[in-house]
């Protein structure tokens, strides 16, 4: 492998430990990772309104596929689709940990190291979670993971078939979240920083690893518009509406990778700066160092932080960008998974190389380790006191608070033939396995204006027809909060004649009247 040191007389006496903590490192991060899945799956793989879209269960498409491919795959040969998601996030996070560990230790060498840094992330509430759901990013994880290991093997070997497959890899993260461009753009990068190669190979890969991976998201989007008018699901416009109060709920959303929330927003956010500018720090000497000596021997120790470092910066611009087109997006937790992830591997193999350095370095070696054991202790407390949520009431749709609805009850007392509108609609075809509509939106949830092709008036005239047809009822979830930019309870009230035909704790069902009347 690429982290072996055989090649660096030196480290011989390292090499043999090194080989052996690569198979034997990772089985109790595993086993512990495994625990956690199964407690917080009891109830079955978490459900959320972005899984009904990548099960086909909700009439708004999805938009990334790869996950969605994964996961309807086994319904064709009769599978349930929620089966087939627990079995692959099963699979998801024992990857995943294993590719972490393996990345580690081979480029951090020291396994003390090595198991503070892995134990950071599998122990992460975020990481807990996040494998526990029917989501698209532990799959987003592990393509990452596998670009950099072949992009580490390119870099060792020269051999350009791994800097192909690191491509292909990346095109295929890109089809899993579309916030892959900016690891593209940190390897590219490196690519141009190897001065193992000369000027003219350097521009060479960089431009080849570009239109290969470039080049299997563009022909997606291209396929995927003509068969099905549908793509990225996002306007090439500036809709963003981030203010204030948004952006101090992304940089909350960062804080989280430290502490939770019961600590003061402004002590969370003093320390996440003073890590940041001690972790920024070492990383970049650390970068220095690779660069001056670019023939040194461990690949992974010396390239992988300047990734990882350049990742971040790269992330944090697109996710910016991405703001300003997309209305109402944030820096949420689904999204500050993937730097958190990368930043800790990052600054793991940067504090190897200073644990022999003196004055402000060895000082923000010793800091961030013993930040290090604290968040780690707050990572273990937060996450068993969650996955033991979990355990007992399930997660998203799959959760008792969904399944043991007294309006879900009501609903499922409907006749099979009624036409159902719904704020939670995607609920109602998980839990019931029942089609149900969204009812009228007022504006685009990403651009925040109305849809010109679908204006808000047709859609209330047309479920103002299919009253004229068949039996129409409107579900009303007290639980769906999120979804402001939709018809509310009172304005239906005002432009349909309904009739309330059951009243529950949760919520409220309707009858919709046709205009002539119903006997």
């Amino acid at each position: 492998m690429y982290y072996n040191y055989v090649s660096d007389p030196k480290n011989k006496s390292v090499v043999l430990p090194v080989r052996q903590w690569n198979w034997i490192f990772p089985a109790p991060f595993m086993l512990i990772s495994l625990a956690f899945f199964l407690i917080n799956t009891h109830k079955g793989i978490g459900i959320y309104p972005d899984t009904t879209r990548y099960m086909g269960i909700n009439e708004q498409p999805y938009d990334a596929p790869l996950y969605a491919w994964l996961v309807q795959l086994p319904a064709a040969f009769g599978f349930d689709m929620a089966s087939a998601a627990k079995v692959l996030g099963l699979f998801f996070v024992c990857a995943n940990v294993l590719l972490i560990c393996r990345l580690l230790v081979g480029a951090a060498g020291k396994p003390h190291h090595a198991a503070i840094g892995t134990a950071l992330i599998v122990l992460a509430p975020q990481f807990v979670t996040q494998h526990s759901l029917a989501m698209s990013e532990p799959l987003f994880l592990l393509s990452l993971l596998v670009v950099l290991l072949t992009a580490l093997r390119y870099l060792e070997s020269g051999n350009r078939l791994w800097l192909v497959a690191s491509a292909v890899a990346l095109g295929l993260a890109t089809l899993t979240r579309f916030t892959a461009p900016p690891m593209g753009a940190a390897l590219a990068t490196c690519f141009l920083l190897n001065a193992r190669r000369s000027l003219a190979r350097r521009i060479a890969d960089a431009v080849l690893y570009g239109s290969v991976s470039g080049g299997i998201f563009f022909a997606w989007v291209a396929i995927s518009y003509v068969s099905k008018g549908h793509s990225i699901g996002r306007e090439l416009a500036f809709h963003g509406n981030m203010g204030a109060e948004k952006w101090l709920s992304s940089l909350g959303a960062l804080t989280a990778w430290l502490l939770p929330d019961e600590i003061p927003f402004a002590a969370r956010v003093l320390l996440l700066c003073a890590v940041a500018i001690a972790a920024g720090t070492l990383i970049y000497v650390q970068a220095a160092r690779m660069l001056s000596d670019p023939l040194g021997a461990n690949v992974a120790r010396r390239f992988l932080p300047l990734m990882l470092g350049l990742f971040f910066l790269f992330y944090m611009a697109f996710m910016v960008l991405a703001t300003s087109i997309e209305a109402n997006l944030s820096l949420n937790g689904r999204y500050a998974f993937p730097p958190y992830v990368m930043t800790v591997m990052a600054v793991t193999i940067a504090l190897t190389e200073f644990r022999h350095s003196t004055g402000l370095l060895k000082a923000f070696h010793h800091g961030l380790l013993a930040l290090a054991i604290i968040v780690l202790s707050s990572h273990v407390a937060r996450t068993t006191v969650r996955s033991l949520d979990a355990y007992r009431s399930g997660i998203g749709f799959a959760s008792l608070e969904w399944t043991n609805s007294p309006t879900m009850r009501a609903v499922g007392e409907l006749p099979a033939t009624a036409l159902i509108y719904s704020n939670g609609p995607d609920a109602i075809a998980y839990v019931l396995k029942r089609p149900a509509v969204f009812i009228p939106g007022r504006f685009e949830l990403r651009t925040g204006i109305e849809n010109p092709s679908d204006p808000f008036e047709r859609q209330l005239s047309r479920l103002k027809d299919a009253s004229e047809k068949q039996r129409t009822y409107i579900v009303m979830f007290d639980k769906v909060t999120w979804r402001f930019y939709r018809v509310t309870e009172s304005e239906l009230k005002q432009r349909l004649s309904l009739i309330n035909v059951a009243t529950e704790p949760d919520g409220r069902i309707y009858e919709v009247q046709p205009a002539a009347g119903r006997d």
